[in-house]
């Protein structure tokens, strides 16, 4: 379809909320007599067409066109207002997606940016919602039929009979012929919409069904679970119409049991358990069983055992196979190690597969996800409090119990909700589905203690740091702090560097650049860095060139510069757990926030204080430049007179850097940690890539 040449572009201006249409909505009063509709807004004919820019932060290296959905032919007025509530969802859509970036942005294990893959399928989904927003924003509104008004009347009885009783219960004045016959009255109300009993039915606080049930699929073998890692196998898919059959294990319910967990539950035929714009994406008709309380009253669905709620049938593999790939997937992606990070995941994954159940993929909401944040909000922190041989629940009424200590609000948010989405997201393109956490607002419990910010480090702590990290004899204990401390970027990185990564990039400043993998013991790694910002260089400071170290660096080559580390299955991981006991050995307390991030931090604030260019701090420590289109102009790398500031700051007065000075680098290099040897082993010879010796013709 040819979309008209005097297409809107304007689509980053305010959504209009105008209902006079005499004034154009973009502010001029002769927009409309021009033929211009307005923004959001374009016109192929008879048909509006609208349309929003994905904002460059959010694009990538995509490079989107303008996401378009037809609104159809319709009256004006109509289409500016459904243009208006889809500009709306997209913005909210994209600061959901910003928020997401946020979250993440300054911790030290960060997962890899969003794939181009990755990226292609979040715009679809965004399209996606809003297609479908669209389709539903043109229907008329349809008329509360007979049913729904039946259904509508009893829950009003409901209401009023609950309120007479507890009237009378306060003391205070109510209408004796309703509370004398309440039970009979809750009987007939729950006749309107067709439900059992009412005064039989389950109490609000009454505790989770039992827990005799044979475990949910397990992910691996965890510390908080005490069920025995198996591998999830899919049977073969015979044909793309043949559908996928999916082994996984039921929980195996006695008649009793089941009875005890849906006892008296009613029925409300419809989508309670799913917001409206996921209705539209589900596409299917379900029955969700809602029990009432002692007075008659529909309990909260995320209160009831998500485990043994009714779910429509599905194809969809069970989610336990699906956070099974996702699991395997970070495995490879890491060369087939499991590194701590991974291990952690699995853990998390299946406490949530033990607390909501391992159910098809695309029958989760976000009522599930509640849930479970309902129930971790008793989760111990501490994981020596969480026992070997004890289920979830268990774990969970002993700490309600004894008041164990619970969790970070941010290990939560960002540590067991953020890998459940993770995982069960990384199926939607391989199985067909959508998103069943899109849109989902949780509310979580005050009880979690807020993350406390990174504090810096004093002059005094410094001194200690570098006294240590010199004493041990080791060469990242001695540089790693001090590279922290004048580049201002995260260990992951500095972990990787080589000899080759160095150069002088302007006359007497020296940077440091990595490509993004490299190569460990024949296998190809990607370096951790957090987004593409990391991977531009960063300038080091001259006092590296007076100490020798530029020089040492380029003797290197294209060996590592802390072999000891990189010998050794997650290098990051191992450096961030060796700089931990250095700050315990120079006297720094745990649990302060006195960390090696605080470096970093320092770093930032040390240029902030020296008057150096917002830009170039940014591009220095490797954080994006900004959303907004000015500061994306120009180079995206440190210029020269930049760097000419950075290099040759003066450094403080109050650290002592002597220290380093003299440094034998080659020798710390060849020393090596080994088990049982408190000093370290030095190791004589030191394996070199040589080249191979050309032939002679």
């Amino acid at each position: 379809m040819r979309v008209a040449q005097d297409a809107h572009v304007t689509v980053s201006r305010p959504v209009t909320n105008h209902d006079d249409l005499s004034t154009s909505t973009s502010g001029h009063p002769d927009a409309h007599r021009q033929g211009r509709p307005g923004p959001y807004l374009t016109r192929s004919g008879s048909v509006y067409i609208f349309q929003i820019r994905v904002p460059r932060d959010l694009a990538g290296d995509v490079k989107p066109s303008l996401i378009r959905i037809s609104i159809g032919p319709c009256l004006h007025r109509r289409a500016r207002i459904v243009a208006d509530l889809l500009a709306a969802r997209a913005r909210l859509m994209f600061e959901e997606r910003r928020a997401m970036a946020l979250s993440n942005e300054d911790k030290e294990n960060d997962p890899p940016p969003p794939s181009e893959l990755e990226l292609a399928t979040w715009l679809g989904q965004v399209k996606g919602e809003l297609e479908v927003l669209s389709f539903f924003f043109r229907q008329p509104v349809a008329p509360i039929t007979l049913e729904d008004q039946s259904k509508l009347a009893g829950i009003r009885d409901l209401v009023q009979i609950s309120q007479q009783v507890e009237a009378k219960d306060r003391g205070e004045p109510h209408a004796p012929i309703v509370v004398e016959n309440a039970e009979a009255l809750r009987r007939a109300a729950a006749a309107k919409f067709n439900v059992e009993d009412a005064a039989s039915s389950v109490a609000p606080n009454a505790p989770f069904a039992p827990a005799q049930m044979e475990p949910a699929p397990v992910l691996g073998e965890g510390k908080q679970t005490s069920q025995i890692a198996k591998p999830v196998e899919v049977e073969p898919v015979a044909s793309v119409a043949g559908g996928i059959e999916v082994s996984a294990q039921e929980p195996n319910l006695t008649p009793e049991t089941k009875s005890a967990a849906l006892s008296n539950t009613t029925s409300l035929t419809g989508q309670a358990d799913l917001p409206s714009a996921q209705l539209a994406t589900h596409s299917l008709s379900r029955t969700e069983k809602i029990p009432l309380d002692k007075h008659g009253m529909p309990i909260s669905l995320d209160k009831l055992d998500r485990r043994f709620v009714y779910r429509a049938p599905s194809d969809v593999p069970k989610f336990s196979v699906v956070a099974h790939q996702y699991i395997q997937s970070r495995i490879d992606e890491h060369g087939g190690y499991e590194g701590r990070n991974i291990t952690t995941a699995k853990m998390r994954i299946q406490v949530f597969l033990d607390l909501i159940g391992d159910h098809p993929a695309d029958r989760y909401s976000g009522v599930d996800l509640q849930a479970f944040v309902n129930l971790m909000a008793h989760w111990p922190g501490d994981p020596d409090e969480r026992l070997e041989n004890e289920s979830p629940f268990d774990t969970l009424e002993r700490s309600k119990k004894t008041n164990l200590k619970p969790l970070a609000d941010k290990t939560l948010r960002e540590g067991y909700v953020a890998v459940v989405k993770a995982a069960l997201r990384s199926g939607m393109t391989k199985w067909g589905y959508r998103d069943p956490f899109a849109g989902v607002s949780l509310r979580y419990s005050k009880g979690h203690r807020k993350s406390k910010p990174t504090v810096p480090l004093s002059s005094v702590q410094l001194n200690r740091i570098f006294e240590e990290g010199v004493k041990s004899g080791y060469i990242d204990n001695t540089l790693l702090p001090l590279l922290g401390h004048l580049t201002g970027r995260r260990i992951g990185l500095l972990t990787y560097l080589k000899g080759s990564d160095i150069r002088e990039k302007f006359g007497n400043v020296w940077i440091a650049e990595t490509d993004g993998i490299v190569e460990v013991n024949g296998v190809w790694e990607r370096v951790p860095y957090k987004t593409g910002y990391s991977l531009t260089y960063f300038v080091l400071h001259d006092f590296l060139r007076e100490i020798g170290f530029i020089d040492w660096a380029k003797r290197r080559g294209d060996e590592f510069l802390f072999p000891d580390l990189m010998r050794l299955k997650d290098p990051a991981g191992r450096a961030s757990s060796y700089m931990q006991r250095l700050f315990e050995k120079a006297g720094i307390e745990r649990g302060r926030r006195e960390v090696f991030h605080s470096l970093r931090s320092g770093k930032i604030d040390d240029m902030r204080a020296k008057k150096i260019d917002d830009r170039a701090r940014k591009l220095q420590v490797g954080h994006a430049l900004g959303d907004d289109e000015h500061s994306n102009y120009g180079s995206r790398v440190i210029t020269e007179d930049h760097a000419f500031e950075i290099a040759f700051a003066p450094l403080s007065e109050r650290v002592d850097y002597s220290i380093f000075k003299g440094l034998d680098f080659d020798r710390l290099a060849l020393n090596r940690r080994k088990n049982g040897h408190r000093k370290p082993v030095v190791q004589e010879t030191e394996t070199v890539r040589k080249r191979p010796a050309k032939r002679r013709s």
